[in-house]
């Protein structure tokens, strides 16, 4: 698992190119995953809102760099443009709101659980394990406490948003840059989309 974090933070740089991380991570073993027109938070990173009040769901409208799986590990969302009214998605906080469980992003705020230690205890850090089974989809399935069960409590609410987009997406808390869903886990019997390549 700190081998497969190391990993992912030379994909973190290379994002800004992404055909030559594509190639970088295919020749290496890991799976680029198909799309459909269906969004979907477990397998995609929102970095672009185009603010929509005619409809009531959340639309792919472009994906913009591709998404990896090592076997049923998700290993990268991709990065992707939607169409969504205000009251799903915010644009601005959906794009600049602090990224969880992400080393580096140029444009926003990030935090892993290797930030704020030295350079060399840093490489010590556990990838987080997002996985998908015929069971459906798992949030990062190592978190000791489970907001499976739904809650109307707005701050188990916050607590799943906060898992399943790895930012909030809504509303800003003022203390959005300071949370820890790291302890967090969550799973969903939902369908499998996009789907792996064969």
């Amino acid at each position: 698992m700190y081998e497969l974090y190391a990993l992912n933070r030379i994909s973190d740089y290379l994002l800004p190119q992404p055909q030559l991380r594509a190639g970088f991570l295919t020749n290496i073993g890991l799976t680029p995953f198909e799309h459909t027109t269906n969004f979907s938070p477990f397998h995609h990173e929102i970095t672009m809102v185009t603010p929509d009040e005619t409809t009531d769901e959340i639309t792919l409208e472009e994906v913009t760099s591709p998404g990896f799986t090592f076997g049923n590990l998700l290993f990268s969302r991709a990065e992707v443009h939607i169409r969504a009214p205000r009251t799903l998605i915010n644009p601005e906080t959906a794009t600049t709101s602090t990224l969880y469980f992400t080393h580096r992003r140029p444009t926003r705020r990030t935090d892993d659980l290797s930030h704020g230690w030295g350079s060399h205890s840093q490489w010590a850090t556990a990838f987080p394990r997002f996985y998908q089974d015929d069971q459906g989809l798992h949030f990062n399935h190592d978190g000791e406490h489970d907001l499976t069960t739904e809650s109307t409590d707005p701050a188990t609410e916050q607590r799943r948003e906060l898992l399943l987009y790895r930012c909030f997406v809504r509303d800003l808390p003022a203390d959005e840059g300071d949370r820890f869903p790291y302890s967090d886990r969550l799973t969903l019997a939902a369908p499998l989309s996009p789907s792996s390549r064969p």
